[in-house]
């Protein structure tokens, strides 16, 4: 690779260089939001092209798999075609792939366009990781590494409440629409001010297809068995059983030779650096801690609590403002302390506010939903900067393309399985609950007697004296009993989350310090 760094740590901060960083950090904000504003919109989405639960479903996977295959690549081809070029491309391919969306008239013509959508978007983000670490000051780095989880993290949070609005005061296209003149802006100020490398279009002489179709299998099947599995039967059909296979012996083979090959198209050998092996570990269960919680509560309120998608959104606003909030403070956190220090605390007040925020009920509101947002809030930046910091702050230069990609593809991954495993886990506790509930209620059971009764009476001033009032009453004591059940399976499943973000802190110690930044002007 040709570098056209190396940076001199004295030097100041130029115009052409803050808006290169503007530019890239918008691409990397529109790739995050997107996924978010589209995912609390299905119900919209699925109206409108006539699709069904499961087909609307790959809205979302189809995008996820396509950003898994770019990540690691994203390294090997930004060493190729050059920073500039590849950031420049994958922001007006996902404006195209925007606007393709937007124009869809038929769930198949979705999927294709949201895949190519979510290949465009999974090369935007780790370049400007990489592009912090390689070619601006150290003593300027955690200022923008704050700037850039400031926005990343507040995409993630404030997506559902855009995506309601947008949805509910315009159309679903809108959601598609919204994000291509940004994409256009963000494409033209890379491709203006964006000069920290050079293409090396030798390499591609060198291209490792073997480990590109490797990858690919291994992804495209691990993602298809988690998001197909439950509704196949899991192992009892013959498809997730060929591609569980399949996915197996193309990870293994996968890996393999991009240790064995001279020129990988992943460079796995970043994973022999001790912190930054511990750091991906980390991030992967941030990426769960975040993620899966953030699933489950929009489901609480959609489907126990009622609440429609803007309603959702503006009880998750206290999230947002809070990861934007903190994000101001912590270029002096990382001033002062160490990022093992602020990785402990963040991990530990994420543990925390997912404990609150497993004890729902019925009757929560914004008021119980306050604390929890608060602690997760302020733990996600806190937790994310700590650890980019100690696995990519802690690769040499040269390595620093390859970690930012497989950095952010392990919180990714991390983020898929755990999400697609509490899924799957909320259904199997739903129903085990709910028998429990069942089994529980005796025959002539005084309090199953009187709630009858009330729902009974209720009834019967709207159907009379009718035998449908009875089965009416019926109906809803099931329902009543359903919904404890769930709830209860909420709970459980956001509880045990909680355990396992702590259990992991017991490993802490065995990383290192950290670098303490370079001052600079505060």
């Amino acid at each position: 690779m040709t570098q056209t760094s190396s940076v001199r740590e004295d030097r100041q901060l130029g115009v052409k260089e803050l808006l290169a960083f503007i530019g890239m950090a918008l691409g990397m904000f529109l790739a995050v939001l997107n996924i978010q504003i589209v995912g609390s919109s299905f119900d919209e989405i699925k109206a409108g092209l006539a699709a069904g639960p499961e087909e609307v479903s790959w809205v979302l996977t189809s995008a996820l798999i396509a950003e898994v295959i770019m990540i690691p690549m994203s390294g090997w081809l930004s060493r190729l075609m050059s920073t500039r070029w590849l950031f420049t491309g994958c922001a007006l391919g996902f404006g195209a792939a925007s606007i393709g969306c937007a124009l869809a008239t038929s769930i198949e013509q979705m999927i294709i366009f949201r895949a190519a959508q979510g290949f465009m978007g999974g090369g935007l983000a780790p370049m400007i990781w990489a592009a912090i670490y390689i070619s601006f000051p150290r003593r300027y780095q955690n200022y923008l590494l704050a700037i850039v989880s400031l926005l990343g993290t507040s995409a993630v949070a404030l997506g559902p409440s855009l995506g309601g609005w947008i949805s509910e005061e315009a159309s679903w296209p809108w959601l598609f629409y919204f994000s291509v003149p940004f994409a256009i802006l963000s494409a033209l100020m890379v491709f203006f001010f964006v000069d920290f490398d050079r293409p090396d279009w030798s390499i591609a002489e060198e291209i490792d297809l073997p480990g590109i179709l490797l990858m690919a299998t291994f992804f495209m099947c691990l993602l298809v068995v988690l998001e197909e599995g439950r509704r196949e039967d899991w192992f009892a059909s013959r498809l997730i059983v060929v591609l569980s296979i399949t996915s197996a012996i193309s990870g293994v083979l996968f890996v393999w030779r991009e240790l064995t090959c001279s020129k990988p198209l992943i460079d796995l050998r970043v994973f022999g650096n001790f912190n930054f092996s511990v750091g991906a570990f980390y991030v992967a269960v941030f990426g769960a801690g975040m993620f899966v919680p953030l699933y489950l509560l929009p489901l609480f309120l959609s489907r126990i609590i009622g609440l429609n998608t803007w309603q959702i959104g503006s009880m998750l606003v206290v999230l947002g403002v809070t990861m934007m909030v903190s994000g101001f403070f912590m270029p002096l956190l990382m001033r002062f302390f160490s990022l093992r220090t602020i990785a402990i605390v963040g991990f530990t007040m994420m543990s925390l506010g997912t404990w609150y925020q497993a004890q729902l009920n019925f009757n929560t509101g914004f008021a119980e939903l306050l604390l929890p947002q608060v602690l997760r809030g302020a733990a996600t930046q806190m937790c994310f900067l700590s650890m980019i910091g100690l696995a990519v702050g802690s690769l040499p230069e040269h390595q620093v393309k390859a970690g930012t990609a497989l950095f952010q593809l392990t919180m990714r991954l991390g983020a898929a399985v755990c999400v697609t495993v509490a899924n799957n886990y909320l259904f199997i506790q739903t129903r085990r609950h709910y028998h429990e509930i069942r089994e529980s209620i005796a025959v002539g059971d005084p309090i199953a007697k009187e709630t009858l009764g009330l729902l009974e009476a209720s009834n019967s001033r709207a159907l009379g004296d009718s035998p449908w009032a009875l089965m009416a009453s019926l109906q809803r004591y099931a329902a009543i009993g359903e919904r404890e059940a769930m709830i209860l399976a909420f709970n459980e499943v956001t509880t045990v989350v909680a355990l396992c973000i702590a259990a992991t802190l017991i490993f802490m110690p065995l990383i290192g310090r950290g670098r303490r930044p370079s001052t600079g002007p505060v």
